[in-house]
């Protein structure tokens, strides 16, 4: 399991530390580390329904270690497994390291003869693709006429795809591991968004070449723009996108 794996790797940086911070936007949640890691996991607003996206120990999570919080990113609580998540990321997305940079369009090579298949529509991806026309395009909930296909069809389309594009937020929701073994018989399996956490220690066990996530430069500022409701537009000044190949 993904984030069993992710958790595991997290806990041997970061279990002593202490969380300083804990924000579930509208967007996207934050949490921070004494250690002064910063991470982020998308908010699944639309899946929280009425009474099981209130967490219980609300009030109480500033000042806990990390070894209780970083657990979190295993439930099926959406909203505790982007705590959770976010936690994992402070933990191991550190802004020290000499990430590379550059554009993942370049990054994974498409080529003309191949068939991508993207978990997740990331439509800023989606309008510079020129490079081939064989796309299949993957969502929880396709929209009728989008011409996107449903989860349903991932087993019988995705082992055509040469490279792979996933959503981050698969782990949160815990679909990736269903979406992995598909993914073998692709040349480049691409994880991207700000939810990606760049542990290669884990993700090069499961076929996946690239990691394409987000550094937080700015914890202050980005603690804010995530308890005002900012998505991915608005953190931009408070991040820097980076490249990890596997």
């Amino acid at each position: 399991m993904v984030a069993e794996a992710l958790v595991e790797r997290a806990l041997e940086t970061a279990q002593q530390e202490r969380v300083t911070d804990v924000r579930a936007g509208l967007g996207y949640t934050c949490v921070t580390l004494e250690g002064g890691g910063c991470g982020l996991a998308y908010t699944f607003r639309n899946e929280l329904g009425s009474c099981c996206g209130i967490l219980d120990a609300a009030g109480s999570l500033i000042g806990r270690n990390a070894s209780e919080i970083l657990p979190w990113a295993k439930e099926s609580n959406r909203l505790q497994a982007a705590v959770g998540l976010a936690a994992v990321n402070a933990a191991i997305n550190h802004p020290g390291k000499d990430w590379d940079r550059g554009n993942i369009l370049n990054a994974f090579r498409l080529q003309e003869s191949d068939t991508l298949g993207m978990i997740g529509a990331f439509h800023p991806i989606l309008a510079k693709i020129t490079m081939t026309e064989n796309i299949y395009v993957f969502e929880q909930n396709a929209p009728e006429g989008s011409g996107f296909y449903p989860a349903e069809a991932i087993p019988a389309h995705l082992p055509k795809c040469g490279v792979v594009v996933i959503t981050a937020t698969s782990i949160i929701n815990h679909t990736i591991d269903g979406i992995l073994p598909h993914c073998k018989n692709a040349r480049e399996v691409c994880l991207v968004g700000p939810s990606t956490p760049l542990c290669p220690e884990v993700f090069n066990k499961y076929h996946v070449t690239l990691l394409a996530g987000s550094i937080v430069k700015n914890p202050e500022l980005m603690l804010q723009i995530v308890s005002q409701g900012g998505g991915t537009m608005s953190m931009k000044p408070a991040i820097e996108q980076v490249l990890m190949r596997i």
